[in-house]
């Protein structure tokens, strides 16, 4: 995903412990630690030099998690939250094109009922 794509993400319909997360280092660094990470927990240490993280993230993104989380275990969620909003966009976006939604709904591999509660909550 580039950071176009993450431009479009809406913080406020992610889980809390992700907008915590994005507050803390931004989207791009929050969906970093997603995809390196995401469904384990992830101990923070007090010291940047305890940890291999300085090695898989940047420094001043290490400095924010140490600074806000140090010596806690964080629940990295799963970097689905980011795929799932840019599918829904996208069913939208293309639902107001004129597509179908059995069109929709076999293009994605969704139910029709999931088409329509996307477009409903969305709406």
């Amino acid at each position: 995903m580039d950071a176009s794509q993450l431009k479009r993400i809406d913080v406020s319909q992610l889980p809390h412990s992700l907008q915590l997360l994005i507050d803390c280092v931004g989207v791009e660094q929050a969906y970093r630690l997603t995809c390196l990470f995401g469904g384990c927990p992830k101990y923070i240490p007090k010291h940047a030099g305890r940890t291999r993280l300085a090695q898989l993230i940047p420094a001043d993104t290490l400095k924010a998690l140490i600074s806000r989380f140090a010596g806690a275990a964080l629940e990295i969620p799963k970097p689905d939250h980011f795929f799932r909003q840019l599918r829904n966009q996208q069913i939208l976006e293309e639902s107001d094109q004129g597509h179908s939604r059995t069109a929709l709904a076999h293009k994605y591999g969704l139910s029709l009922r999931q088409i329509g509660n996307i477009r409903r909550l969305e709406a």
